[in-house]
């Protein structure tokens, strides 16, 4: 008897049940970011537990700097999945498979540039956040070794972007499953017989490099028609403009989450270990808390851009308030949750460290009341770059972080931590504001990307 070749068949997501598809296609992303966040976490225990607490101190003050690089990488994710979903809607497959090849082509090129150019400034860029004389060489070891990692997370996100536009988000789930296995596994093997943090760093390479061939191979298995052959493997400036022109802004909201991190972290290392444990620890938790909303962001987002492509605006619509209610629902009950075992939760990280946990737990305890604001902020900001209108994510991003960083300088000296919290919580309260006004302006009907090509 002879076998079947088994091919994907693309999720159209502009007909059928919205509820039912928005659910089951948020999911698979949700817990995708869940075990991405998983990581640092993973990292984070097997360092405060089996190391040092000078080893979690050192990876917490490491993570913003290298934060900084991926979100460009993230930002460009973001910005092609939009527009291979809109180009899938549209059913131009042949610009689907040129922005493919574009974009492989640069992005190779730039993960070489950014690994090699983060190893070499990893320490100036640790000084410049004035992290501790005590925790600035083990922090650059670890610094040095995941920067020269970033290609393989470009390959991730790339393979990642182009399945989560045709609707696949199980694929991407699967390769993650695998190598956070993996990445738990060489953390042990490798700590244990004394690899310390150089170790951790290794085994988060090693396992982000698995998932990133996986996915390859699957692609090339399960979705051909996605893969250029060699006579179509081109570079086409038009298009590479284009992406740049959609991701430009999404890199900038990127970049304005990830800088003020890296600029938040720097007030937070002048105020001891003990404040740099608790809100290492305190920032993976938050982390978890937002990942629902920011899985139904990613979903509404190519939800958005497949019915603009196909022109269903009033079901786009729909899904938007549809997704925007669950998301508001889901973080409030997992705000209750922090409420009352926030600090359980916190000493599942750090450990007896009962300064650390109040630390943390201080921070908490004021935000956990506005998480359910960025059920808006991710929601319509997804939907908003879904349809072509990314500029208002770097608008909503920057005006933020300058709300925060203002806060923070005013206060930090007088409330400590507290002034993060409340920074934080202004911040969000601004940046929903700006997509709620911008989403009721009704301007981006005319942002669809599918439109400026046929023109």
């Amino acid at each position: 008897m002879q076998k079947k070749e088994t091919r994907g068949q693309p999720t159209m997501l502009t007909s059928g049940s919205i509820k039912k598809q928005l659910v089951l296609f948020s999911i698979p992303i949700f817990l995708g970011s869940l075990l991405q966040q998983l990581y640092n976490v993973i990292d984070a225990v097997v360092a405060g537990r089996f190391v040092s607490e000078d080893a979690l101190s050192a990876i917490g003050v490491s993570v913003p700097v290298y934060l900084l690089f991926v979100s460009v990488i993230l930002g460009l994710a973001i910005g092609i999945t939009i527009l291979l979903a809109q180009f899938f809607g549209a059913k131009q497959f042949d610009q689907i498979k040129s922005l493919i090849s574009t974009m492989s082509i640069f992005l190779l090129a730039l993960g070489l540039v950014m690994a090699f150019g983060g190893a070499i400034l990893a320490k100036p860029l640790l000084q410049i956040t004035q992290t501790p004389v005590e925790l600035l060489e083990l922090a650059s070891i670890y610094l040095r070794m995941v920067f020269l990692g970033i290609p393989f997370s470009i390959l991730y996100n790339l393979l990642g972007a182009v399945m989560r536009s045709f609707g696949e988000t199980k694929m991407p789930l699967y390769a993650l499953i695998v190598s956070s296995i993996i990445n738990l596994v060489l953390n042990i093997i490798f700590v244990q017989n004394g690899g310390g943090v150089i170790g951790i760093a290794a085994s988060t390479i090693i396992a982000q490099a698995i998932s990133g061939v996986y996915l390859l191979i699957q692609l090339r298995r399960k979705f051909p028609m996605a893969i250029p052959t060699k006579s179509e493997f081109t570079f086409n400036k038009e298009l590479l403009m284009l992406s740049l022109k959609i991701c430009t802004p999404i890199i900038i909201q990127q970049l304005a989450v990830f800088l003020g991190m890296l600029i938040v972290q720097g007030f937070i290392n002048q105020l001891g270990n003990a404040s740099i444990g608790g809100m290492t620890a305190a920032s993976r938790i938050e982390a978890f808390i937002l990942l629902p909303v920011q899985a139904l962001g990613n979903a509404l987002s190519i939800f958005a851009g497949q019915n603009i492509g196909a022109n269903e605006k009033e079901r786009m619509k729909q899904g938007t308030r549809f997704g925007i209610m669950l998301a508001i629902v889901i973080t409030a009950l997992l705000s209750i949750v922090l409420l009352f075992w926030g600090k359980e939760i916190l000493g599942l990280i750090i450990g007896n460290n009962e300064e650390m946990i109040l630390s943390g737990y201080s921070y908490f305890h004021i935000c956990l009341w506005f998480y359910p604001i960025n059920a808006l902020i991710y929601g319509l900001g997804g939907v908003l770059s879904g349809v072509g209108d990314t500029l208002i994510a770097g608008i909503h991003s920057l005006a933020s972080i300058l709300v925060k960083l203002l806060v923070t300088v005013l206060l930090i000296g007088k409330l400590g931590l507290l002034s993060i919290a409340i920074a934080s919580c202004l911040g969000w309260c601004v940046a929903s504001t700006i997509v709620i006004m911008r989403y009721k302006g009704n301007k981006w009907q005319s942002k669809a990307v599918v439109k400026t090509i046929q023109n």
